[in-house]
């Protein structure tokens, strides 16, 4: 049998009026598994109630209308979320904003995070420090490289550690890498903010 011969007995008992007509009354609202099962199910039982009033679960025919009812709730979702990233307002990829921002001529740029390079040459501190001599660092000024000095290192060492946290002392870096040759350590400081309010 040929295509066209199986085409005109499919169609044999309408006319195109009649697909018109139905297809202009279905409900093409629904977007849930339930509504547009029942959807489905209406409209046979409005247009077709003589070929077909089979509706026990255990009908193959109820089978596929449960099955076309997930696929059209799975499609007409990824539809929903798809239009949703067209729009500003209610975009929630990443991409789809920043092809939105485009789209408007505005280019966003990644903030960068502040960097920069500090040279730390002498150090001094208040609190009642001790080098490994037994000798009081308090309010006493620590030179990196003072000739004068020969225990400069670990002194200069000691007060850094007092000032870092206690995982994180010297040569025990959070973070630690090269970047362009250099060596770079990464240790966390303890912060102490003292506020002086004159009246």
């Amino acid at each position: 049998m040929s295509a066209s011969t199986r085409q005109s007995n499919l169609f044999a008992a309408e006319d195109w009026k009649k697909v018109y007509q139905t297809f202009r009354e279905a409900d093409f609202q629904s977007y849930d598994y339930e509504t547009i099962r029942k959807s489905m199910v209406d409209y046979l039982r409005t247009y077709y109630p003589e070929d077909f009033n089979d509706f026990i679960e255990s009908s193959e025919y109820i089978a596929l209308i449960d099955l076309i009812a997930f696929l059209g709730q799975s499609l007409s979702f990824r539809a929903d979320l798809n239009a949703r990233e067209n729009f500003l307002e209610t975009a929630e990829r990443r991409d789809s904003i920043l092809r939105l921002a485009r789209m408007l001529n505005y280019f966003p740029k990644r903030q960068q995070i502040s960097r920069g390079f500090l040279k730390v040459v002498s150090v001094e501190t208040t609190e009642d420090i001790f080098d490994a001599n037994g000798n009081s660092l308090r309010d006493t000024e620590i030179s990196w490289g003072d000739p004068t000095n020969s225990d400069f290192l670990e002194q200069f060492t000691t007060i850094v550690n007092a000032a870092m946290v206690s995982t994180q002392q010297f040569g025990n870096p959070a973070l630690k890498t090269t970047v362009g040759g250099i060596n770079i350590e990464e240790y966390q400081i303890k912060v102490k903010l003292v506020i002086l309010i004159k009246k």
